[in-house]
């Protein structure tokens, strides 16, 4: 059963060659009498449209039945409704349980069949006169008595057959484009952005419901146009349509969208292969809808493109330079929206984009130009003559009773073709030109469908049940740590590497989240984050403006110990680029708007880190463990309480007492020499009053002792976050190196021990973690596991079992040894790609006061740690014992459970960590 995917003009407005015609720079006016299909219109009380047309040349009668609805009806999800209930059409119905095509057959019809569009259904059969009463029999019952009929036997028969037409249609040459044009050109809610057929997931989806409620919506004599042409007179063709259908029932109102024309925001290109034996490329562009005037204007230009020898693509490509073996242009006028194609089938061997050149130059042309007078002359007559010959016929595909059907459902008149007949033919050149720039110096969308390349595996050579053996992990090397000083006592770092013309530098002060006052907690955090937000001299827009111009970027931040200003800039522009830096580290303005604005959305981060359960864990617990009053027991980006206590004075005072260049290191990266770098370094920092900072409070947190439990509630929560925690060692230990390998394995990737339990074991949680906290004085052993709900007890009693055994219950040994420290050694190598990398290296090097050989002996020390070494390292720096859990759940459900574990004292909290009374 064919298909007819985008309905064709029924006019002659077709791209295939014209015969030669006789080359007139005039033509006559539009004779509409010539072109008129005489006809009668009678609607039945039901809301069915009759249209008869009276010939008695010959004793036959073609019968058009058009139903509006096609696939853009449909919804994504339940597509291919439309196309796969036209195959139910022909199975028979309720009073005529036989097949349709063997009753055809049986009276003697010819030309018959059935098409879906997007818009429309139709059938169609030439019957002789003295046939057509039953016809109109069959047709009738089929529209008003088929639901009955159908039958769960039939859905399966006639989803199957669809389906196989489907992929008969996608195994031809180019068979698949279709729907990628579709889909590309449309958007996804638009009803032409899937394709007629339908997919498959969506046709194995298709209920008999769902197939019974389509028919009882669309195909309704309101919903549906009759075209009869031929040996019958219009009083009997309307007894006979009143006989048989005027007693079905009209289907309910239907809603119906007239026009819905996108418009590509960029052009696109594709690229696919396919079994064919030549390039094609396909150019579509957004056109008109049916009613539209200039779709006529778009076909007159389409003909003039490209479509017989005389054409300005042909003439070029096929005949002149011979890259092309066939060209084609062609509009699809949808009643929606249209489409304008160029299609070019490339010669073998000849460069598609050379052919490309070739189609936007001659494209170019007409488009600046426009088709000539004799040129338009030339195609009306052919578009005539054809339609002409189309007419001859009754029934059909553009045959009389199609024409008219067709005028009658799209234009809601059976003489809409004449119209249409007028407006081509009276188009002059000057119109053409004018709707082709509207329309085709666009956007478009361009698919190159390339011949399959002949590819064959070679014999094999090897035996897949050996696995390779693994070589020794690469030697990395680690640049050289070259430093200086400025005069005011800015200290420099430089690491070279010049395989990009780029720098970075960061500008690192030793203050950090340790410098903030209690009260004010997040001081340093949103001084930083106005960093680049003005200085005295550029306000936030100059700043940006004058980075950008530079190719350059700006950023700030703050951990726990260090404040950093960041700086990413190309070789060329890397002087400029610092006296920006400069100015934004050592001028802030710290301007009342931005600090106004800057403080909202501080608030706001604060209260969506509260809303995450992950991030609530991780505001409270460095609470839990060090408690409020130390350094490292506060948040830094600090509290509600604390951020709202802030002035813009407190900012602004914060940076003259910590922004000091005694506390301050420029660590450079990249593509540069101390030669050459600090002398720029000079000119930008060297005017900053040398000072150090103030002393940061580093006292000593207090150990953590005895197993501790928290609960916070999280009503109707899907998950519950798991953390243990502990303070553990402080920086500076010589079993610190031992300890990178021994939490990597423990809780720092995906086949981590945590994660493999928990994750990829049990299922119980999309991803745990563990790790030691980066700063300088007591780290703390932080794990956490979000997991579901009803695993919350058996989940701590997991995570406290693998704390157990990484302490010395299961120690690092054998296999699992040597694959941690392949893990170790091998990602080595490409640890330090980036610039970033080195200066990520360089800011541990300068925070933990490492020394300059730590990182070129890094790989060195990592491949002779032992088994024994990891067990010391793990014994010393995690005690099972000392735990402080933190729980955040629906405490419905899971502190009964968590109590029952009898790990000491439950303390429920809020979240801002006071403790409940319960």
């Amino acid at each position: 059963m064919k298909i007819k995917l985008l309905v064709c003009l029924a006019f002659g407005f077709s791209v295939a060659a014209h015969a030669a015609a006789p080359v007139h720079s005039t033509l006559a006016p539009f004779d509409r009498a010539a072109y008129t299909i005489a006809h009668k219109q009678f609607v039945l009380p039901n809301g069915l449209t009759l249209l008869v047309h009276e010939d008695h040349s010959v004793p036959v009668v073609g019968v058009n039945m058009w139903y509006h609805v096609g696939s853009r009806n449909e919804k994504r999800g339940k597509t291919g409704f439309a196309h796969l209930f036209e195959h139910f059409f022909f199975n028979g119905s309720e009073n005529y349980p036989h097949g349709f095509r063997e009753a055809m057959d049986d009276l003697g019809a010819n030309n018959r069949n059935g098409t879906t569009s997007t818009d429309r259904t139709n059938f169609f059969e030439d019957v002789p006169v003295s046939a057509l009463e039953r016809t109109l029999f069959l047709e009738s019952d089929r529209m008003g008595f088929l639901a009955n009929y159908i039958s769960k036997d039939m859905l399966e028969r006639e989803r199957g057959v669809v389906q196989n037409e489907k992929r008969q249609g996608e195994n031809q040459p180019y068979g698949r484009v279709r729907n990628e044009v579709s889909a590309k050109m449309y958007p996804y809610s638009h009803p032409y952005s899937w394709s007629v057929i339908g997919s498959m997931d969506d046709l194995n989806a298709a209920s008999l419901d769902d197939i019974k409620e389509w028919y009882r919506t669309y195909y309704g004599p309101n919903n549906a146009v009759i075209s009869l042409a031929g040996d019958i007179a219009p009083e009997r063709a309307l007894e006979l349509v009143n006989k048989y259908f005027g007693a079905i029932p009209p289907g309910p109102p239907l809603p119906r969208t007239q026009t819905w024309i996108p418009a590509l925001e960029r052009s696109i290109r594709d690229e696919m292969e396919d079994q064919v034996p030549q390039v094609r490329i396909s150019r579509s562009y957004h056109a008109p809808s049916w009613k539209d005037v200039e779709i006529r204007r778009l076909d007159l230009f389409a003909n003039a493109l490209a479509g017989s020898k005389s054409a300005r693509l042909d003439r070029r490509l096929v005949y002149e330079k011979g890259m092309a073996t066939s060209v084609s242009a062609s509009v699809n006028d949808g009643e929606l929206a249209g489409m304008f194609t160029i299609s070019v089938m490339v010669k073998p061997g000849v460069d598609p984009l050379a052919v490309e050149r070739e189609i936007d130059l001659v494209l170019a042309e007409l488009l600046d130009k426009g088709p000539t007078a004799a040129e338009l002359a030339r195609i009306k007559t052919s578009n005539l003559a054809d339609f002409s010959r189309r007419i001859e016929r009754l029934g059909g595909f553009g045959g009389r009773s199609d024409v008219l059907a067709e005028s009658m459902t799209y234009g809601g008149t059976p003489d809409a073709y004449l119209t249409q007949l007028e407006q081509m033919n009276s188009a002059t050149p000057a119109d053409v030109k004018a709707a082709a720039n509207k329309w085709l110096r666009a956007n478009h969308y361009t698919m190159t469908v390339k011949p399959f390349a002949r590819l064959a595996a070679a014999k094999p050579v090897i035996d897949r049940k050996v696995l390779p053996a693994l070589g020794a992990a690469p030697d990395v090397k680690f640049p050289a740590i070259a430093r200086a000083q400025l005069k005011n006592g800015v200290k420099v770092m430089l690491m070279e590497r010049h395989s990009a013309p780029i720098v970075n530098v960061a500008l690192a002060l030793d203050a950090g989240a340790a410098s903030d006052a209690q009260a004010k907690a997040g001081t340093a955090s949103l001084a930083l984050d106005l960093l680049d937000k003005g200085s005295k001299t550029r306000n936030a827009f100059q700043m940006s403006d004058a980075l950008e111009s530079l190719g350059a970027r700006l950023s700030t931040g703050t951990n726990t110990d260090l404040s950093l200003v960041r700086l990413q800039a190309t070789t060329a522009n890397l002087a400029p680029s610092l006296a920006v830096m400069a100015d934004a580290a050592l001028n802030p303005a710290f301007s009342a708007d931005q600090f106004t604005l800057q403080k909202q959305r501080r608030l706001a981060q604060i209260a969506q880190e509260r809303a995450s359960p992950t991030g609530l864990a991780t505001r409270m617990m460095p609470t839990l463990l060090y408690g409020a009053e130390h350094a490292y027991g506060r948040s830094a980006i600090g509290t509600e309480k604390s951020v709202g206590a802030i002035r813009r004075d407190d900012l602004a005072a914060w940076h003259a007492a910590w922004f000091r260049p005694g506390s301050a290191t420029i660590i450079v990266t990249g593509d540069t020499t101390l030669e050459k770098v600090m002398p720029a370094l000079e000119a930008s920092f060297g005017a900053w009053r040398a000072g150090s900072a103030p002393t940061k409070n580093s006292a000593l947190a207090a150990r953590t002792t005895g197993a501790k439990v928290y609960l916070v509630d999280k009503p109707d929560a899907p998950q519950s976050v798991i953390v243990a925690a502990h303070i553990s060692q402080p920086q500076g230990q010589p079993e610190d190196l031992a300890m990178e390998p021994v939490m990597q394995n423990f809780g720092g990737m995906a086949t981590s021990r945590m994660n493999r339990n928990l994750r990829l074991d049990k299922h119980w949680s999309y991803g745990t973690s563990a790790s030691l906290t980066s700063q300088r004085g007591e780290r703390a052993l932080m794990v956490m596991a979000p997991v579901q709900t009803d695993k919350t007890r058996e989940s701590m009693l997991e995570v406290a079992k693998e704390i157990r055994g990484v302490a010395g219950e299961r120690p690092l040994v054998g296999e699992e040894y040597a694959s941690i420290m392949r893990n170790m050694t091998s990602r080595l190598a490409g640890r330090f790609e980036t610039i970033a990398a080195l200066e990520a290296a360089a800011l541990t090097s300068l925070n933990f006061k490492l020394p300059d050989n730590y990182w070129p002996d890094y790989a060195a020390n990592i491949r002779g740690l032992s088994e024994p070494q990891l067990a010391a390292a793990s014994r010393k720096f995690i005690r099972p014992d000392d735990v402080t859990w933190l729980v955040i759940g629906d405490l419905r459900k899971i502190e009964k459970g968590v109590r029952s574990l009898g790990w000491g004292d439950v303390v429920v909290l809020d979240p801002e960590g006071n403790p409940l009374t319960r």
